[in-house]
């Protein structure tokens, strides 16, 4: 049978990482990395079951790596969402579930920790997931409390399920079930007759299907995601887990299903899912092969036109490698140091033109700027943020044009953080992180005429000498800049024109009320004088400035400051409260959008109200909101609150010159 990649998905401590390590115990492989704390990023184990190559991809369940997700999903065959049964179903099981069918993968539900049986609701926990899922679920290892334990039915052989290792042993089902597991299964047995004509007219015609033909309509109702088959058991003592895998390989579609549905028609390709830089062996790119094989001591080729010569490459084995001569077709490869594989690389062992999609990373909610602590920490720190994002394209660096700070972008506090944690114990780089600055702007509410200034230095020899006459006009908003030279005569020789614009431009640089650009001026530049030799570039250049200094605190100016334009996704019964606290944050809605459960709010606010948001909004909503942003546009400042700005900032310039 074909190699199989399973995601496996879930809330924080939902036992996925449990699951994985007891599966590949089960299935004889050592696990060698002891488990100090929660993963924040996407880990691969690998097994062979009944000769299977079948690899496992764990995803964390923190909101804040959810683009993790996304990266396993691009390269799975099915995902396997893990549900806490000893805990109601959080927010974050509706995204990923959300994510699985936006990818297209086949999703089957685990309820997990059936051995906690004092603690679990498995009613509750299936009436909600009756809610929140598109297609319905339907029971195929299914558990029943039997007194203080719990037992699990196979619902298409019928009978009990008594797990030793990895052998499976049937027993007959107790007399009072047999009523309501004959139910299931008529359901079940409906669902997989309707994916073929032929078995639908068996089925009407007969009542019953064989097995082979029930597994075989059921993989093509679930490939097309019309249902969702569910299974239960325990991951700590691993009741139920090699039932369930068993059936999941059976039921998963081909890996060939990804290149039907890409478009993809190359006989050899691959696509880069995660790369790891590993302080002893180096970048480590781990990748899924679509079709051909990969040897070792080869060539390897990116749609990106990239080319390089590899040596070693490896197979996931429990949660370590092990190094081979080739990977076959459908399994997972692993590139030692290949620099010019990055995530989301498509690569083959000839020349291709083809490439897979690249999934979309989800909005960086929390902007953070970043100081290193020392002059080695930003000698080191250009080189370390490009190993960070190869490792995690979800994060974000980018240097802000108006305040020239160094930005981090992520999806929440915690991502930030563990970012920052990383660039200092791996790539020993310590940064300060602090709330980054607004890059206000300043402009004029009125036009002033006629704005004369007089350059005269005379101190021994050539002097200097520039007068500048100027007409300034506000613009409409958005503008930005407009120089407009109309001198008559030869009062100024025309080749100072260059001289006067760049002194304007560079006054422009630092405004009259708190030092911040000036914006949405038109400068007319009409007359000057000039002097035969004391006349220069740098006389007219320095006279423009200060013309130009001159003419703005003359006309009215005011400070401007950025608005973004948001989408905030949220549950309906939040609405109200999220509109009230973007009210009071001085934003305006501008639609809400139903979108089944959930409301987008669409809405203008200030950046600097922003700041932080994220935390507010996940406040408001139990984390099951988000939102994305995007900048809009510049508004004048409500003048108590551009006071206080130029207090603040008026106090700061001072500190600094101290």
């Amino acid at each position: 049978m074909e190699p199989k990649v399973l995601a496996f998905l879930g809330q924080s401590e939902a036992g996925k990482s449990t699951f994985c390590e007891t599966i590949c115990k089960l299935c004889g492989e050592s696990i060698k990395t002891p488990k100090k704390e929660p993963f924040y990023y996407l880990k691969i184990y690998g097994l062979r079951y009944k000769n299977i190559p079948v690899y496992i991809l764990y995803t964390p369940g923190d909101e804040n790596f959810i683009g993790e997700v996304k990266w396993a999903l691009k390269v799975c065959d099915a995902a396997i969402l893990l549900i806490d049964t000893t805990n109601p179903l959080k927010y974050h099981n509706i995204r990923l579930i959300e994510f699985s069918r936006e990818e297209g993968i086949p999703l089957f539900i685990f309820l997990n920790k059936l051995d906690e049986i004092e603690k679990t609701n498995i009613e509750e926990i299936l009436a909600n997931l009756s809610q929140i899922l598109e297609s319905p679920y339907i029971p195929i290892i299914y558990p029943y409390k039997d007194g203080a334990s719990f037992s699990l039915i196979d619902i298409i052989e019928e009978k009990l399920v008594i797990q030793e290792g990895l052998k499976i042993r049937y027993q007959e089902i107790p007399q009072n079930l047999k009523n309501n597991i004959t139910k299931i299964r008529e359901k079940l047995v409906e669902y997989a007759a309707e994916s073929e004509d032929e078995l639908i007219e068996k089925y009407l015609e007969t009542g019953q299907l064989e097995k082979e033909e029930i597994l075989r309509g059921l993989k093509k109702s679930i490939k097309l995601g019309k249902v969702n088959p569910l299974f239960g058991g325990s991951s700590k003592t691993g009741q139920g887990l090699i039932s369930s895998l068993e059936y999941i390989i059976n039921l998963s579609p081909s890996y060939k299903f990804k290149l039907e549905k890409e478009g993809l028609t190359h006989p050899s390709i691959g696509f880069i899912f995660k790369n790891y830089i590993d302080p002893y062996a180096g970048k480590l790119s781990y990748g899924r092969i679509f079709g051909g094989k990969f040897e070792a001591e080869r060539i390897i080729y990116t749609s990106t036109k990239k080319e390089e010569k590899y040596t070693q490459i490896f197979i996931p084995k429990g949660d370590s490698l092990e190094q081979v001569k080739e990977v076959n077709e459908g399994e997972i490869i692993v590139f030692s140091k290949v620099e010019s594989l990055t995530t989301g690389e498509t690569f083959s062992n000839t020349l291709i033109n083809e490439s897979f999609r690249i999934p979309e990373m989800p909005f960086p909610m929390l902007t953070m700027a970043l100081y290193p602590e020392t002059r080695a920490d930003e000698d080191k720190i250009s080189s370390a943020i490009a190993k960070i994002k190869d490792e995690d394209p979800s994060i974000v660096f980018r240097r802000d044009e108006e305040t020239r700070e160094l930005l981090i972008l992520g999806i929440g506090l915690p991502h930030i953080e563990k970012t920052v944690e990383k660039l200092k114990t791996k790539y020993g780089v310590k940064v300060k992180l602090t709330i980054p600055k607004i890059p206000y702007k300043e402009t004029i509410k009125k036009p002033v005429q006629n704005v004369i200034y007089r350059h005269k230095k005379q101190s021994g020899g050539r002097g200097q000498f520039a007068e500048v006459h100027f007409h300034i006009f506000p613009l409409e908003r958005g503008k930005g800049f407009e120089f407009l030279e109309t001198l008559t005569g030869m009062n100024v020789p025309r080749n100072y024109v260059p001289a006067v614009e760049k002194g304007v431009r560079e006054a422009m640089e630092k405004g009259p009320l708190a030092g911040f650009p000036v914006v949405d001026v038109k400068v007319q530049f009409y007359d000057g004088k000039s002097h035969e030799v004391d006349s220069s570039d740098l006389a007219f250049k320095i006279a423009a400035f200060h013309c130009f200094k001159k003419g703005i605190e003359q006309a009215n100016p005011t400070l401007l400051e950025p608005y973004l334009e948001i989408e905030i996704t949220v549950p309906d019964e939040n609405v109200g409260d999220v509109v009230g606290d973007l009210n009071a944050r001085r934003g305006r809605v501008l639609n809400l959008e139903k979108e089944g459960k959930n409301t987008k709010i669409k809405a203008l606010a200030p950046m600097a109200e922003l700041q932080n948001y994220v935390v507010t909004l996940q406040g408001i909503t139990a984390g099951r909101g988000y939102f994305t942003a995007k900048f809009s546009h510049y508004e004048e400042i409500p003048p108590f609150i551009a006071e206080k700005i130029i207090t603040e900032n008026k106090q700061t310039q001072e500190r600094e010159n101290k």
